[in-house]
């Protein structure tokens, strides 16, 4: 027993050791825990115990065991169950799309900027030939959710070799225990670890992304053990990251549309405006913000905002203007993301008259619809860009709503008092997504995420429970969830001591945000409308360029070069031989490492990142298929599809790269 006791101890400080060395985050969780532990401020709820030749884990105040049976049989039998069946005990990361046979035809030659124009051959190929039962040839990522001892961690490793693995455990006193019993080093000396331990809802999301983008090609399906049903919530933590991950919300080929619509807009000479912040401005010192967006508390409030319009600066969301106009209120500054051209057709039919709008100034996504521009005055439009760079990140704000981008507008501008008000990103009492003036409200029926993990679910079809700003928990959806870290992120980078928000919403809660009912909101003094706008508008010209710079020119010379970089490497794929399937993975692998590793970090480098996210992981999985059958005939159509599409979305970008004005030399020479 006494040898057992040492081992146990000796193996507790390997682990820290590694921990210390390999995951900081972790290392310093545990030594806190083990401080409170033995300086008595917290007292231990369970106890590691070794009896009958096992370690078994007690609850102190009630006597029960983790295990209550032989752990190392039990343990076994977790690895015993693991199987390859895609299907089982799995997420499916990517939805199952098929075609119908004109439609395909149609869409596989349309041009790239057509949704899934340039995937739909992949996807084709692939449901035409791998069924969802089938199984694996080797198991290389695997999620551990709940670790218990962690005693089968080591022998599922060894039995399947994961080359990747994320093990995830909410109770910090139970992981530490574990510690004890196996040698975490040991066993994954051979694999590329993450872990999720006692994390809250934002730190598991951001581990989670970390395993995913880890060898991505590999998340066709990601097979999982469930240590016990506690773990549960779980699945419906990690369904909702997976059908809300930049490349599931945001495909390829809109951003490939995205940018030709911003050069459109650079060489037609619009306001971009520097985002950078600068704390020394003071024009809106003394001035507080009004930050309206359409959920359902706009609806219900109202009344409040038309009262009390001309005490602040008011930026509110397109979306939120049918509620603004029908109670009178004007807008300081209005703003627009929708890049979509019949929503924003249906809103501004159902706006009518824009007149209310003629001195309201006009911020932007540089990629929204045209229609916009034909209505208002080019004097009051100032755009940013959305994940595109040609400002040099100086007007970017990549956001996932308009929501997002009116709480960064007011904190950027140093706003001292920010007051957000319909920002609900939650449902009303009743189940509605929107104020009701809202042109796309709905009421949304109650109902969880399914719990069967490799089913297809939609961003705004399910509800999940989270923190209310007023109320311990209010329902949200998984789309309206999307904006939540973003909006606590741009909090996070902007927000300075002297700067304050309250939030009036009735729905979810943000980061270092105050909850405040109206009744308790300290009205600021009025403001004279017409002189502020002038003196607003004076100031945000200052901050905006209409023509690209040198450093930006620069840019767009960097970006002819890794054009030239990438078809060098397509060219490379194209000529490297294909017709084993190994052999054809390892070359599209060397491809898409080398892209999207590229040093130029600008719009190519991310749309083929998330165009090689959607595809690559049908080809592995394709040739990971014990099933399959002649391997060697499917090779070469992968191998023709991928140099075909892959050609044509680069061959658009270039086309697309230059229309720029400042090109045009390049061009009459070309």
């Amino acid at each position: 027993m006494q040898n057992i006791e040492e081992q146990a101890i000796k193996n507790y400080q390997k682990n820290i050791e590694f921990f210390k060395e390999y995951n900081e985050k972790v290392s310093n969780k545990i030594l806190a825990l083990e401080s409170l532990l033995n300086n008595g401020k917290l007292s231990a709820k369970y106890d590691l115990v070794y009896e009958n030749g096992y370690f078994d884990v007690v609850e102190l105040s009630s006597g029960a065991k983790l295990y209550n049976t032989n752990s190392q049989d039990f343990s076994q039998k977790i690895v015993d169950n693991i199987n390859l069946k895609k299907n089982d005990q799995s997420f499916r990361s990517l939805r199952k799309i098929n075609f119908e046979k004109a439609s395909f035809e149609t869409i596989k030659n349309a041009n790239a900027y057509t949704n899934f124009a340039t995937t739909a051959e992949i996807y084709e190929l692939y449901h035409k030939n791998i069924n969802d039962s089938s199984h694996m040839k080797e198991l290389d990522k695997f999620i551990f959710l709940g670790v218990g001892l962690g005693l089968h961690i080591p022998k599922a490793i060894k039995k399947y070799d994961f080359q990747v693995v994320l093990i995830v455990e909410d109770n910090l006193e139970l992981f530490r225990l574990s510690l004890f019993t196996i040698d975490y080093k040991q066993a994954l000396m051979d694999t590329t670890s993450f872990f999720s331990i006692a994390d809250n809802a934002g730190s598991f999301r951001e581990c989670f992304n970390g395993f995913y983008t880890n060898a991505f090609f590999k998340n066709q399906f990601i097979k999982f053990h469930l240590f016990s049903s506690a773990y549960e919530a779980k699945i419906r933590e990690i369904q909702a990251i997976l059908i809300s991950r930049p490349e599931a919300t945001y495909s390829h080929n809109r951003l490939l549309e995205k940018n030709r619509k911003v050069l459109d807009r650079i060489n037609a000479e619009y306001k971009f405006l520097d985002l950078r912040k600068r704390e020394s401005d003071t024009i809106f010192q003394e001035k507080a913000w009004l930050v309206l967006g359409a959920g359902p508390s706009l609806y219900k409030n109202a009344q409040w905002v038309k009262d009390n319009q001309d005490r602040f600066i008011i930026v509110a969301a397109f979306t939120a203007l049918n509620t603004l106009k029908r109670v009178g209120v004007t807008p300081d500054i209005a703003v627009q993301i929708d890049e979509n051209v019949y929503t924003t057709h249906e809103m501004l039919k159902n706006l009518g008259d824009l007149s209310f709008l003629d001195d309201t100034l006009l911020f932007f996504s540089a990629s929204v619809s045209g229609e916009l521009f034909e209505h208002f005055k080019k004097e009051n439009i100032y755009l940013h860009e959305d994940r595109t760079k040609y400002k040099l990140s100086r007007s970017t704000l990549t956001v996932s709503s308009v929501g997002d981008s009116i709480h960064a507008f007011a904190l950027i501008f140093n706003a001292p008092e920010i007051y957000l008000l319909g920002i609900d990103l939650a449902l009303s009492d009743d189940g509605l997504s929107h104020t009701p003036d809202h042109f796309k409200a709905r009421s949304i029926e109650n109902k969880k995420i399914q719990t069967k993990e490799n089913q297809d679910f939609h961003l705004g079809d399910a509800v999940l429970q989270i923190t209310g700003n007023f109320k311990e928990k209010v329902n949200s959806t998984p789309l309206f969830m999307l904006s939540i870290p973003v909006i606590n992120y741009f909090t996070r980078k902007y927000k300075t001591p002297i700067q304050n928000i309250y939030n009036l919403s009735d729905g979810c809660k943000l980061d270092q945000t105050i909850p405040t009912p109206l009744k308790d909101v300290t009205l600021p003094q009025k403001q004279n409308k017409i002189l502020l706008r002038k003196e607003m508008k004076k100031y945000f010209d200052t901050l905006s360029t209409t023509e690209l710079d040198q450093n930006e020119i620069d840019g767009i010379y960097c970006r002819i070069g890794q054009i030239k970089d990438y078809l060098a490497l397509l060219e490379t794929f194209k000529n490297a031989p294909h017709s084993d399937s190994l052999m054809f993975k390892l070359n599209l692998i060397e491809m898409v490492s080398a892209m999207c590793n590229h040093e130029c970090i600008f719009e190519l480098r991310d749309l083929m990142t998330i165009y090689y996210m959607n595809t690559t992981p049908y080809a592995d999985d394709f040739f990971n298929t014990k099933e399959l059958k002649n391997p060697k005939k499917f090779t070469k159509k992968f191998h023709a599809i991928f140099v075909k599409n892959v050609k044509k979305i680069i061959e658009t970008y270039e086309k697309d790269l230059h229309v720029l004005k400042v090109l045009e030399k390049e061009n009459s020479q070309a």
